[in-house]
């Protein structure tokens, strides 16, 4: 009978010395990022997008843009081009779904569902060809930037990675493009 009020007592202390512990008592300052949507890079990292292709090439590069979080509905994604490139003349967008211009444009990323439908991984891929434009104009560098991302249901997403007041990575995507001509 000793031993029990002995670990009563034992245990009793122990629990009324417990304080919470908060992480901001170590000096770390924990902000959660919302929804975001974002180009995606392989494995995950935040290290920037850059592709280097020659304006011959066929291929169209597949630059991914994901909703990490998942969404209830689909997100209209809207992009913007800047950079010495030109739309129509050394790059095309050929990604069905979406429209662009030589401003930029707009990309469907559809809210997507496993067979038991239950939200899974949302991405799209933003699909950039080179032209050969027969002209010996030198290089060209195409940077597309995520201006906006809203989803069906009216819900603002913000676009890139990182914390508001922060570095946003994974906002912008580069295609230097090689001149053949």
């Amino acid at each position: 009978m000793k031993k029990i009020v002995l670990i009563i007592l034992i245990m009793a202390t122990v629990l009324t010395s417990c304080t919470d512990f908060e992480l901001g008592d170590l000096g770390f300052d924990i902000k959660p990022i919302g929804s975001y949507v974002a180009f995606a890079n392989a494995g995950g990292t935040v290290t920037p997008i850059v592709r280097n292709i020659s304006e011959s090439t066929t291929a169209v590069q597949n630059l991914r843009i994901e909703c990490a979080t998942g969404t209830l509905s689909d997100i209209t994604v809207t992009y913007s081009f800047s950079g010495s490139a030109v739309f129509g003349t050394d790059f095309s967008v050929v990604t069905p779904g979406g429209s662009a211009t030589a401003a930029g444009g707009t990309i469907l990323l559809k809210r997507k569902t496993d067979p038991d439908g239950v939200n899974d991984f949302d991405f799209v891929n933003l699909g950039v060809q080179a032209l050969t434009d027969g002209v010996a104009d030198g290089d060209k560098t195409l940077v597309i930037t995520l201006v906006s991302a809203v989803n069906a249901d009216g819900k603002e997403f913000s676009v890139g990675r990182g914390a508001e007041g922060g570095t946003i990575y994974l906002r912008t995507a580069t295609i230097n493009i090689e001149d053949v001509d």
